[in-house]
């Protein structure tokens, strides 16, 4: 009777063991993913900001289009090239814009972020980040109409206002996506309704056709 006491107990200190090992050896794969969660996500971030800071603007060619529109692109070298812009998107390939709102637009359209963007100093035809810069809308003729001109700095774009008359005011990129989300949503109604009075025409044409047979 006492052996087979023994022996049960035994048995049960066995289990108990395997149980707390097992046990432990879950933790420890816990911790494990855990930490690997949390660097991970210290890396991503990390390193999206390092793609970003290397990220540098390139000078269009006579070559490329609008990523938006699809219109002609101008280079530095001609009065219009003032107004490109240009950016980068994830996969890292580069993208030229003819007009700042074309810039936000093609976002919108092909429902993506690009990493960095850059447009033009109206006085130097520099390349300055898109975000920093100080945005004047004025009575200036740009590629798509929309009237903004970028600047450097604040001092840069006072200036500008107080020596030429182009009725310049101090804007920013709020109001740009602004005038070119109606301008987008106004295209997309009327491609609906082209699509449409297309899909009218095709049914009154095979009834037509159906009618003579």
């Amino acid at each position: 009777m006492k052996k087979f006491s023994f022996a049960v107990l035994f048995l049960l200190f066995i289990l108990l063991f395997a149980g707390c090992g097992t046990e432990e050896k879950a933790n420890i794969e816990k911790k494990g993913n855990d930490a690997k969660t949390t660097e991970t996500a210290k890396t991503e971030p990390a390193e999206k900001e390092k793609t970003n800071k290397a990220a540098k603007p390139q000078e269009p060619t006579a070559e490329d289009l609008c990523y938006f529109c699809n219109m002609k692109i101008y280079t530095e070298d001609e009065e219009m090239g003032v107004f490109t812009a240009q950016a980068v998107k994830e996969d890292g390939t580069h993208v030229y814009l003819d007009d700042s709102g074309c810039l936000l637009n093609a976002e919108r359209k092909f429902n993506e972020n690009f990493t960095s963007s850059w447009v033009r100093d109206y006085n130097t035809k520099e390349w300055i980040d898109a975000e920093s810069a100080v945005v004047v809308k004025a009575d200036v003729q740009t590629p798509m109409k929309y009237g903004y001109a970028f600047f450097k700095d604040k001092e840069s774009a006072n200036k500008y206002m107080s020596e030429n008359q182009t009725n310049g005011v101090l804007s920013s990129w709020k109001d740009i996506d602004t005038e070119a989300e109606k301008r987008y949503m106004k295209k997309m109604q009327m491609q609906a309704e082209q699509q449409k009075e297309a899909g009218n025409a095709d049914a009154a044409h095979n009834q037509e056709m159906n009618m003579n047979h």
